[in-house]
């Protein structure tokens, strides 16, 4: 499953990577490259790479802020938002295929149980 979404994503002249930034920004869309870096947990450094690639391909576009000098706006051109909303409708329809015919009932479990486990996951001490 992995593969095939790889296979799709570098199509489009994606990579996991920069599809999840360009997926994160088109759902806080307009963002300081700082804001990028925090929302995905990495140093601004990888992110002004990652940004310099997007931008070079197309998918995004850098402008100034209005608010302050030293920031820099991320701005998703037309060819990123299309991107993004391909991918939103591609989650969407995997997720009915995977899900759909599931009882009510049991959607709720399956939500609660994924739900505690991320959770869990997100509070855990990383292994020294």
């Amino acid at each position: 499953m992995g593969e095939d979404m790889a296979r799709g994503l570098e199509a489009r002249g994606l990579t996991r990577t920069r599809a999840t930034a360009l997926w994160t920004m088109a759902r806080h869309d307009p963002l300081t490259q700082r804001e990028v870096a925090d929302l995905l947990g990495v140093t601004p450094r990888n992110v002004t790479k990652l940004v310099d690639a997007l931008e070079r391909d197309g998918f995004v576009t850098r402008t100034a802020h209005a608010g302050d000098r030293r920031a820099v706006l991320v701005l998703l051109t037309a060819k990123g938002k299309a991107a993004a909303e391909l991918m939103d409708t591609e989650a969407d329809a995997f997720a009915r295929d995977l899900f759909g015919d599931l009882p009510p009932a049991d959607l709720a479990t399956l939500v609660r149980v994924l739900t505690s486990v991320t959770d869990r996951i997100g509070r855990a001490e990383p292994p020294s």
